[in-house]
């Protein structure tokens, strides 16, 4: 009866509407509550479940569209790699449909071939139709080519640690002790592959003499088949023999490497001649083709370098990293003293598992501090208990996506963690709309059930269409392509999770608990008779407040108990909001002075067309001045900002063909340097191979290259130093600079996903000489350009070469061809391998040599023979000359035609996009020859690539919001109003960069193209609300005036909220800040001027509408 008084006395025209669809949706479980603790503990058990069952990693799996050919052919230079090898490979695959572009590099024993193919192919698919094709091609290649390696390229094929083993033991047994924890590494069933770095080989060396070849007139292939004939196990078959069923088997491995020596070679008349008459047996080792060397004790007395043996562990794609690696670490750790000797020292470097736990750990407390942020935002607007239902969304909805991205097989890692919290404020949105306007009813007089069901009834539809046009903003961003696409796609998937299961808890949930939880509203005489308890509620309030905006903000790093300035700043100022609040605020019920003062000037400002205009005219120049910042360099553009890390490389590359000794001993020299520095934590060198790192996002491998060395450095958190990594790498950079023998390149860790260097031009002809000339000149162009650093050119010259050159006609008269030639040098030279001897478990390789001491100088080289196919022995020099001259470095190819490249770095601070443009300006005189053509790649051209796909990501979600949003109201005119709210975001969004000195970005972008769908949110509700109002009887100026003071707090408390539940990464985590600070800084401006600018546009609009309409009426009058 009372409920009945207070509606008679009050007009709710909400009672008035029909149950729309998403009202008898929330209703049924407003009537049926229980059915929603069911709902609660499901959504608990599955997100829990989910929670724990999904990997860990550092970075989203990228697989991306392209795939690799490799093949290797020992001896070969680059032009013979090209036209042996790459060129039929390339003939082959480029038969294949969906290939975007083939690009390839012959280089000295090595083709490399990569195969683009277009956006969207099954790449499972097209990687066996280019095994088809190499297959085909295999028949053209040279027979003792390696047979080519076919891999697809993808991120998260890195190794996940580093394993060092040192000890003072020599490189064999460092070996063999290494081997068997390889074994015992190899039994995990989620490990990929263990590769052993440093160490020596054992084989079995048969080193023939040259001259005694020439007395028996024998060449090499006689005796490498000799051998391969005597080390057989071969089966003969099945017999019965006396009524016995046989297994009948020869059997002649050998048993021993000695036995080699009685191998029979050929006979000489009736005597056997066997092997050891004519070579020695040496059971040993091959050459070293890599070292591992660790830092012990950087920063003390004891600093030094150990030589060690690495193991390279890789796990497999659906391994969780941080489960693997705790693995691996007990199995060490358990095996002291029997695994491998206790005076063996086995550290870990590099474990990908401590990067992506910090990573995530970070993440997950930034996520908290959100989420601590939105709550007090929501005890600042609405109410103790309606704050509490409302934050239930964040958990519930956020367990849900956990749910949703398990069935997608999404893992865990730093990307779809941040967007999680991208979305955390987000999410509270609807709840928020839909409490606000439950709460409104409640004060109205309706009770809680009736006030859940009317409120969503009414506000549900504006709730869906902003969450769809939200959606509809992060939905293109999904179809951004290559690298940077798959990348961040885990970013729209991720948010479209949450945002739709936090609209799905607002419409179902909330509503249930806010009829349960909210009974009837309190009013001031039952406040009034207990003035002690609210009092004490109200310091109460403010006191948590207090609390939780100083936890927010906790910084381990720095402050008291971690309360740094930060944590004090935003206590006081949300404490003092609080204070404000309780003790401040009206007690009449009716709305605050700034919420009235505010609907009185927008009631003046839409009442007067001339002020109209002027908050037009302000937009717009200011919208004008915004954009300006971009073309007046006041806002810089470049594709990522260079942000701390835990992580250094220094390159070491020694001219082509200096042997792996003198590369050593280069890096020895780098590492005395290093051992200085106390921000130093650990470095690991491996000389001869570079392809074992754990922060390698994209591998293809890795094979010999004694001419260059990696020395992988890890530095302490940034917690335990005062510089910057950046700042770290430019002083190493003016250390290592006067150490002669070789370039020295310290390298940063890259932010974002792996892209080219930032400065990158293409040259494309068939003239390897212009190509050479060109090159050289534009590589000493880009030196003499301001901000450049470490410039290469890929025509540099390669290494020595002996051209050896035969004589054709002396030859033929010879009974000799090239070929034979060819193979000989090449088996005198490289060895060759004869068969495999079995020892245990161990495959141990039995290669023939000529005498090492006999092939010590180019003369020793022109005394070798060759057999012609009558058996006859013939000096090389009869047949041959040798020329000394070089070789180029590689051949590159792009769609099939040679290319060469010129790139470089750049200084911290310096943008790429600057860099090229005073390239440009420096050539603009240089001739370039006739049928060349240039290009720029590199960064410069991600970047436009990147930003064009953005740019189409960003019409595509206007488009889509505009569809949605003409559907809800039915309008086309009312979108562009909603709409108009995007331009008025990017006013915030240039300056906001300027002013907390970030750039213009990818990583901004993306942001930019999320306001599409988030700034329109609020203008969504306005309109909505005005809409609602003048049907139901209010003029123009009043809906206008009234909608502006009725959600004025929920818009404000949504704004808030989003911006909210982002700060602490922006903040805390500089990759992110970018994107943090464009959706802050976009989304308090569009918010600001929405309350203004809307309810102007609005008006001009429907003023416009309603006098066509007074003279259309007019004129039928007349006509009448």
């Amino acid at each position: 009866m009372k409920e009945h008084d207070q509606q008679s006395t009050m007009h709710i025209p909400e009672l008035e509407e029909q149950k729309n669809i998403f009202g008898r949706w929330s209703a049924f479980f407003i009537d049926r509550f229980r059915i929603v603790y069911l709902i609660i503990a499901a959504i608990l058990i599955w997100g829990i479940g989910a929670y724990i069952e999904m990997p860990r990693e550092l970075e989203p799996e990228v697989v991306l569209p392209y795939g690799h050919v490799l093949t290797t052919y020992v001896g070969a230079g680059p032009e013979e790699m090209e036209t042996l090898v790459t060129k039929e490979i390339e003939k082959k695959l480029d038969e294949l449909e969906h290939v975007k572009k083939i690009s390839s590099s012959s280089g000295y024993g090595y083709s490399s071939i990569f195969v683009e193919f277009e956006q969207g192919v099954d790449m499972d698919d097209m990687l066996q139709k280019m095994r088809d094709k190499v297959s085909t091609a295999q028949t053209e290649l040279p027979e003792d080519a390696e047979t080519p390696q076919i891999s697809r390229l993808e991120t998260n094929n890195a190794p996940i640690m580093i394993i060092n083993v040192s000890g003072d033991y020599d490189f064999a047994t460092l070996k063999s002790i290494t081997e068997k924890i390889k074994e015992e590494i190899e039994k995990n069933k989620e490990i990929s592959e263990v590769q052993i770095i440093g160490g020596l080989e054992r084989e079995i060396k048969v080193i023939v003499d040259p001259q005694k070849l020439s007395v028996y007139n024998l060449s090499l292939d006689q005796i490498k088949n000799a051998i391969a004939s005597s080390n057989v196990n071969f089966p003969g078959g099945n017999i019965v023999l006396d009524q016995k069923n046989y297994n009948i088997r020869t059997v002649g491995e050998f048993l021993d490497p000695m036995q080699l020596e009685n191998v029979i070679i050929t006979y000489m008349g009736n005597s056997p001649l066997f092997l050891k008459d004519i070579a020695e047996i040496e059971d040993g080792y091959a050459e070293i083709d890599s070292y591992s060397r660790m830092a012990y004790g950087i920063g003390s007395d004891q600093a030094s370098v150990k030589k060690s043996v690495a193991l390279s562990v890789k796990k497999k794609t659906e391994a969780d990293v941080i489960k693997v690696s705790k693995k691996i670490h007990q199995l060490l750790d358990q095996g002291e003293g029997t695994l491998y000797p206790k005076d063996i020292q086995v550290e870990v470097s590099g474990d990908t598992a401590v990067y992506v736990e910090d990573e995530l750990g970070t993440v997950v407390q930034n996520s908290k501090s959100g989420l601590l942020l939105v709550i007090i935002v929501l005890f600042l607007f609405i109410g103790f208990g309606e704050a509490l239902i409302v934050s239930l969304v964040i958990p519930l909805s956020i367990f849900i996506a956990f749910g949703l991205m398990d069935i997608a097989g999404m893992t865990f890692n730093s990307i779809t963690l941040f967007s999680l919290i991208l979305a955390v404020g987000m999410l509270v949105d609807n709840g928020i709309v839909v409490m606000e306007n439950i709460d409104r009813l409640r004060h109205m007089g309706l009770s809680a059930k009736m006030a859940a069901e009317v409120a969503t009834n009414q506000i549900a539809p504006a709730v869906a269409s902003s969450t769809l046009t939200t959606l509809a903003a992060f939905f293109p961003i999904m179809l951004t392509t290559g690298i940077m696409g798959a990348w961040i796609k885990p970013i729209p998937i991720t948010v479209i999770f949450a945002l739709s299961a936090s609209f799905l808890v607002a419409v179902t949930i909330t509503p249930a608990l806010c009829s349960m939880v909210l009974k009837e509203h309190k009013g001031a005489a039952k406040i009034a008779s207990h003035p002690k308890i609210e009092k004490l509620m109200k310091f109460a309030s403010v006191f948590l407040v207090c609390g939780l905006s100083l936890y927010a903000f906790k910084d381990e790093t720095g402050g008291v108990f971690g309360f740094g300035t930060l944590s004090i700043v935003f206590a006081a100022l949300f404490t003092t909001a609080m204070a404000a609040k309780q003790f401040l605020r009206r007690k009449d019920g009716k709305s605050h002075p700034i919420i009235r003062r505010y609907g009185d000037t927008l009631y003046q400002i839409i009442g007067v067309k001339w002020k109209r205009r002027v908050v037009l005219g302000a937009v717009f120049t200011a919208f004008a001045l915004s954009i300006a910042l971009i073309p007046l360099g006041i806002l810089k553009v470049e594709m990522f900002s260079p942000t701390d890390a835990t992580r250094l490389y220094i390159n070491i590359e020694t001219p082509l063909g200096t042997n792996i000794d003198v590369t050593s001993q280069i890096a020895e020299e780098v590492e005395k340097r290093l051992l200085k520095y106390s921000e130093i934590k650990s470095f690991v060198s491996n000389i001869g191979i570079t392809g074992a790192d754990s922060l390698d996002t994209i591998s293809i491998g890795s094979s010999s290259t004694p001419n260059k060395a990696r020395i992988i450095i890890d530095l302490h958190e940034e917690k335990y130093r005062d510089r910057t990594s950046m700042e770290i790498a430019a002083e190493l950079r003016e250390v290592i600079k006067d150490i002669p023998g070789g370039k020295i390149q310290v390298q940063e860790l890259e932010s974002g996903p792996p892209s080219s260097k930032p400065v990158s031009i293409e040259l494309r002809s068939e003239s390897f000489d212009d190509l050479r000339m060109v090159a050289s000149d534009f590589a000493e162009i880009l030196k003499s350009v301001e901000g450049t650093r470490d410039v290469e050119s890929s025509m540099q010259e390669g290494a020595p070469e002996l051209q050896v050159r035969v004589n054709k006609e002396r030859a033929s008269l010879l009974g000799l061809d090239d070929m034979t030639v060819a193979l000989g040098i090449r088996n005198a030279t490289h060895g060759l391998k004869a068969t495999t001897f079995r020892n245990n478990q161990d495959e141990i390789d039995v290669v023939i040599h000529t005498s090492k001491e006999e092939l010590k100088t180019i003369k020793d080289l022109e005394k070798i023979y060759f057999h012609s196919r009558t058996g006859q022995s013939i000096p090389f020099n009869q047949v041959a000359e040798i020329v000394e001259t070089q070789s180029m470095t590689a051949i590159a190819h792009d769609d099939l035609k040679r290319q060469a490249s010129v790139s470089s770095d750049v200084e911290v601070g310096i943008i790429p996009g600057d860099v090229v443009k005073a390239f440009q300006e420096a050539i603009a005189q240089y001739p370039i020859p006739e049928g060349m053509t240039m290009g720029y790649a590199g960064e410069q051209q991600e970047m436009e690539e990147s930003f064009t796909d953005m740019f189409k990501n960003m019409a595509i979600a206007a488009i889509l919001v505009f569809l949605i949003l003409a559907i809800q109201f039915n309008s086309l005119s009312q979108p562009f109003i909603i709409l108009f709210s995007v331009p008025m975001a990017l006013i915030g969004v240039m300056p906001g960069l300027v002013l907390t000195g970030n750039t213009f970005g990818f990583v901004s972008f993306v942001g930019v193209v999320a306001l599409v769908g988030i700034a329109v949110n609020d203008a969504i509700v306005l309109v909505d609300y005005i809409n609602y109002l003048r049907k139901s009887g209010y003029d123009l100026k009043d809906a206008v005036k009234e909608t502006g003071i009725t959600r004025f707090m929920p818009v404000m408390a949504t704004t808030i909220t989003t911006a909210g539940g982002i700060l602490p990464i922006t903040i805390k985590q500089p990759f992110f800040a970018p994107m943090g600070y464009a959706l802050i800084f976009g989304l308090s401006m569009a918010t600001i001027l929405t309350l203004i600018v809307v309810p102007v546009l609005y008006t001009i609009l429907e003023e416009s509408k309603m006098n066509r309409a007074i003279k259309r009426e007019k004129g039928l009058v007349k006509e009448a």
